[in-house]
């Protein structure tokens, strides 16, 4: 039997602008290290869809350090995006984050992180769409995966629909 094979498309680019400063942090209760950061907007661009990142979303992620020192991140992002034509997209995805300890200053330091290159930390998303506007249905359908890279002032991802 011949192996499936996972293939994709891309479906757009997205640059996320996240409220400057650190995270708000939780703290660690006994059962994970939470913390917060919101989002104040953004666009996204596609051939099928582009738009803008409404204020308002953020991400509820926890923090964990390897055995190594690499900073582990998991990922709750939950998101509003609105199409150049008015149709509203809810946005949710959980991902990973992983930076090595060697590369740790470089990442929290926003004039050292341009420096990084893709291969030096690992910034994967799954985003999964919601929407009722019916000419974008067809995102109510997919599973979508997404590269991440974290910038100055908040994330950039490029994001590809499964098919």
């Amino acid at each position: 039997m011949q192996p499936m094979v996972l293939e994709s498309r891309p479906l757009c680019r997205v640059s996320i602008i996240l409220e400057s400063g650190a995270p708000i942090e939780v703290g660690r209760t006994p059962w994970r290290n939470r913390r917060i950061s919101h989002i104040t907007g953004g666009t996204f661009e596609g051939d099928r869809m582009s738009g803008r990142v409404v204020p308002g979303g953020g991400d509820w992620s926890e923090l964990a350090m390897s055995g190594e020192g690499d900073a582990q991140t998991l990922l709750d992002v939950r998101a509003l995006w609105e199409t150049g034509d008015g149709a509203r997209i809810y946005v949710t995805y959980a991902g990973r984050l992983v930076i090595p300890n060697d590369k740790l200053a470089a990442f929290r330091d926003p004039e050292a992180l341009a420096a990084l290159g893709p291969g030096d930390y690992y910034f994967r998303i799954v985003p999964l769409f919601e929407t009722a506007a019916e000419r974008y249905g067809w995102l109510n359908r997919i599973v979508a995966a997404g590269i991440g890279r974290r910038t100055a002032d908040g994330v950039d991802y490029d994001i590809f629909e499964i098919v």
